[in-house]
């Protein structure tokens, strides 16, 4: 029998526990990703990877083993990654800046749980055009788009996207552009650079915007606020990294932006979570040493030697977090980067799913679900293709919504049939305008 669960926000961006990626239906009071925005952020937010990914947020406390004294983290590369956040954007939105960065390569080693699962989500939020994600030199998503830099050339991703339902769409500032318009996504493309934006993926895409703020033509955010300049100043490029504002941190009433990062270095993990005030403090040591131990923060529960410092306009929290050499990595969080197509018609009601592009998937973890008024928020996972073992690039199957007259959308979702655990793979609402 199919198992329900939950439906998510589906416009994620990180997941902290992400086994229940699950909101209960009584519980009103959980931030979405869309509020946090409209909270005066300029970034993603320490808290970004519970209350913006659709989850419970019923984290464990902190291990009763913690204890405090120096960490020494390893120094961060610069921050290139705001070269691509532009200082205005033409939305009449008040939603703030969220980025989030991440330098993918090589993924090997007993790294900690809570970094497995944000690099899933980053990972799975991303349509393949053949390159491979642990091939990306970096990673940066805004509000208005995600850009891809590594070592390739526009005609390696063009051949790719030459069997996909990407089509050419002009040039701008010379990139090639290519779109689409099952759910809408365009993709800029020159050598060594992607600047790809998705309607379900990004809030306000604008591929033309980042690419002009990105090679010059525009200001960029760090130039016009003081308070984004100084904390990624502070955070530099760390392997895996969220920048935000109004975020449930260690003094969250007046602090003005927030960090949360991950850094790895000889097989040792960091995390540091900061905070900046423009004018006041955190509190004393003794104070953000409670709000750690008492409040359910997104400082991994595997932390184990925490160090804490507050100067004033900065509040940081670094941690020393174990490895262990022994553990396996779970499917639910390693998950397929996949480009994924839909029709829809209207005249036959069915609709027609197709993995055009990317990894294969194991077909007992790829199901559907149909969005209907009637089970709204609700997800029900139906084996998408039940009779044969791999989903590949090139695969198809047909859905028949005939008996669903009320359907609006069709997802595919990734998990174990039996399971309610769930990850939101692409979604195709069932009309014409998108």
């Amino acid at each position: 029998m199919p198992v329900r669960g939950r439906r998510p926000d589906i416009k994620v961006v990180g997941c902290h526990r992400v086994h229940a990626t699950m909101v209960p239906p009584d519980d009103a009071s959980r931030p979405t990703r869309r509020s946090f925005l409209k909270g005066g952020a300029t970034a993603v937010a320490i808290g970004v990877s519970t209350a913006l990914s659709g989850c419970t947020g019923n984290l464990p406390p902190l291990s009763s083993k913690l204890r405090y004294g120096n960490v020494d983290v390893p120094d961060a590369g610069p921050p290139k990654y705001r070269r691509w956040v532009p200082a205005e954007r033409g939305s009449e939105t008040d939603e703030g800046w969220i980025v989030t960065y991440a330098e993918p390569g090589p993924f090997d080693g007993p790294v900690p749980e809570e970094f497995v699962a944000r690099r899933g989500f980053l990972k799975m939020e991303l349509d393949h055009f053949g390159i491979g994600y642990e091939n990306y030199d970096s990673l940066t998503t805004t509000n208005l788009a995600t850009v891809i830099e590594a070592d390739f050339t526009a005609d390696d991703v063009a051949s790719t996207l030459a069997d996909t339902g990407y089509e050419p769409d002009g040039s701008y500032r010379g990139y090639d552009v290519y779109s689409r318009s099952d759910v809408r996504r365009r993709a800029a493309v020159r050598d060594g650079v992607i600047v790809w934006a998705s309607a379900y993926r990004h809030d306000d895409p604008d591929i033309e915007a980042t690419i002009d703020a990105g090679h010059g033509h525009s200001r960029q955010y760090h130039e016009a606020s003081e308070a984004f300049a100084a904390v990624t100043d502070a955070v530099g490029a760390s392997r895996l990294l969220y920048i935000g504002g109004s975020h449930p941190g260690l003094n969250s009433g007046i602090a003005e932006l927030g960090a949360d990062a991950f850094r790895i270095d000889d097989g040792v993990a960091y995390q540091l979570l900061i905070e900046w005030y423009e004018n006041a403090s955190a509190g004393s040591e003794d104070q953000m040493q409670r709000a750690l131990e008492q409040q359910q923060h997104e400082l991994t529960k595997e932390a184990k030697t925490i160090d804490i410092k507050d100067d004033g306009h900065f509040a940081t929290v670094t941690a020393r977090v174990p490895t262990r050499p022994g553990r396996e990595r779970d499917p639910m969080d390693d998950l397929p980067q996949i480009t994924w197509g839909g029709r829809f018609d209207a005249a036959t009601r069915t609709v027609t799913l197709r993995h055009e592009a990317g990894e294969s998937a194991d077909s007992d973890l790829i199901c559907y679900d149909i969005d209907t008024p009637e089970d709204r928020g609700e997800v029900e996972k139906k084996p998408l293709w039940p009779d044969q073992h791999t989903v590949s690039a090139g695969d198809e199957t047909t859905v028949d919504l005939s008996d669903e007259p009320t359907a609006e959308g069709i997802s595919v979702v990734y998990g174990p049939l039996d399971d309610v655990s769930f990850r939101m793979l692409f979604t195709l609402p069932l009309e014409a305008d998108r």
